[in-house]
């Protein structure tokens, strides 16, 4: 039986991905996208969460997404949305303004992927991408992270790559700008096991342990008050962006 790649295993999940990830916060939809954009287009769009965030600047965004599951939700939202990735982008040359990619960039084939966008952006129009993840900076998402990591390695490793110079090194993009975004994802405390569960490397776990995380997750958030109140969740997160231009 073939392996379904990681980055498509999130459709299994598309309930839970839209009931229980983060919205983006407009001021870091506003910085990815650019002043006077017509079109922007999407990437790696899964349900639509920062496709919503785009698409309240009064932006026309059209969302690529290539789970046909995760793209069924997008589109029962309202959302206009095409099936197709990042290294076949089904868009002509020269014809976004800007196209966006939100906390998906890691699984994209990058070479190919920049030649792509590179082709249908116009001339000096601008690809942003960013991830919207906890901010492990704080004490008790650091403990959560901690139970998370444990159990379940983050095996794709995107923090500790050089974005801005894997982006440049091609010649096809230029003038990289860095940014961060602080928010707080608020959801019912019963969505805990949703929001986990949205994550493939917590999928992915055999039933037990994924049992036994989701416990001693609820069991760090709830022992801080100013985090869980037992009926609802304020968890810090922070977008981490980064906006380029096409070369």
């Amino acid at each position: 039986m073939a392996t379904v790649p990681r980055r498509l295993s999130f459709g299994a999940h598309a309930d839970a991905y839209e009931r229980a990830r983060p919205a983006w916060p407009e001021e870091a939809a506003r910085w990815l996208v650019p002043d006077g954009a017509q079109l922007v287009v999407e990437l790696g769009a899964g349900t639509g969460k920062l496709t919503r965030a785009v698409a309240a600047l009064g932006v026309r965004v059209v969302a690529v997404e290539p789970d046909s599951r995760m793209l069924a939700v997008l589109r029962e939202r309202g959302l206009e949305g095409v099936e197709g990735g990042a290294e076949a982008i089904p868009f002509g040359d020269g014809e976004a303004d800007g196209i966006v990619a939100g906390s998906c960039v890691h699984w994209f084939d990058l070479e190919r992927a920049l030649k792509e966008i590179h082709r249908v952006l116009r001339p000096a129009g601008r690809f942003g991408f960013g991830w919207n993840g906890r901010d492990g900076r704080h004490p008790t998402i650091a403990r959560m992270n901690e139970v998370i990591y444990s159990a379940a390695p983050d095996r794709t490793r995107w923090r500790d790559r050089d974005w801005a110079d894997e982006v440049t090194a091609t010649g096809l993009f230029c003038n990289v700008e860095h940014a961060v975004f602080e928010h707080v994802h608020e959801l019912p405390r019963g969505a805990l096991d949703d929001h986990l569960y949205s994550y493939a490397t917590i999928a992915s776990l055999p039933d037990a342990e994924r049992q036994r995380v989701f416990k001693e997750v609820a069991d760090v958030l709830d022992s801080d008050p100013a985090v869980s109140d037992g009926t609802r969740l304020q968890l810090p997160f922070v977008v981490t962006a980064y906006r380029a231009t096409r070369a």
